[in-house]
């Protein structure tokens, strides 16, 4: 198996020191950048997309949800905290693990073997528990309305909108409604009816109308004249749809 690249990112040069040293004693991984705050982070994630994230969840400039709000792809992460606050908001962002500092070696190892085993796991069943998992999406989902959860249908979602730390779910009829989770979760509950087209934006396929190119920009037309343009990291996903 070749190395895993990991990110470390934290305000802190001692604790990046700290785990950038550990993972000298762990062959399977290698340290392939360290950031001191989310703005880094979001390009380095961007640029060079680590196959696993070790994050502080308090960061200057931007705060670990803000960015893997902000990132392209949303790689595997080992939240690092000194609270546990954050710890229920952190598995509901593709978190494998959270350790509260200070922590050990023996701590680290085992969020280590968790990754590892998740590794395994995607590689030896080629994404089948995720494809399973996809395709029982419920032909109706339940979404917040005020006080009151209401019911929609999903075909009748139309888009997906990041906003912050939540989304935006619009549908046919014009409505719009907010849902408390982060975009990067709602991808991975939803089906191969939609895609991710930017990092802010998911579609249902469905309701594509046109695809049109403007000087160098790619946009995709909805019903209820809505344009969204195609990310350049996403460009591969729409080129599937062309025959």
């Amino acid at each position: 198996m070749n190395k895993i690249s990991v990110l470390i990112v934290d305000a802190d040069d001692t604790q990046r020191t700290l785990i950038c040293e550990s993972m000298r004693l762990f062959p399977s991984f290698y340290v392939s950048g360290a950031c001191s705050n989310g703005l880094e982070a979001v390009k380095y994630i961007n640029a060079r997309a680590p196959q696993l994230l070790f994050i502080d969840t308090d960061l200057p400039g931007q705060n670990a949800f803000k960015v893997l709000a902000n990132v392209d792809h949303v790689p595997p992460v080992i939240f690092t905290s000194r609270a546990e606050m954050h710890a229920i908001k952190a598995f509901e962002h593709n978190a494998i693990d959270y350790l509260l500092k200070p922590y050990n070696m023996d701590r680290l190892y085992l969020a280590l073997e968790k990754y590892l085993k998740w590794y395994d796991i995607t590689l030896m069943n080629g994404n089948l528990l995720y494809s399973l998992a996809k395709s029982e999406l419920p032909s109706r989902i339940l979404v917040e309305n005020g006080r009151r959860l209401q019911s929609i249908a999903i075909h009748d979602i139309t888009y997906f909108k990041a906003e912050r730390d939540y989304t935006w779910i619009y549908t046919l009829d014009n409505h719009s409604y907010l849902s408390s989770f982060g975009i990067g979760s709602i991808e991975r509950k939803l089906d191969n009816r939609f895609i991710r087209i930017h990092r802010s934006y998911i579609v249902n396929v469905e309701h594509i109308i046109t695809l049109y190119k403007d000087i160098s920009k790619l946009f995709v037309t909805l019903p209820n004249d809505v344009e969204i343009n195609v990310g350049r990291n996403y460009l591969s996903a729409i080129k599937q749809l062309i025959f």
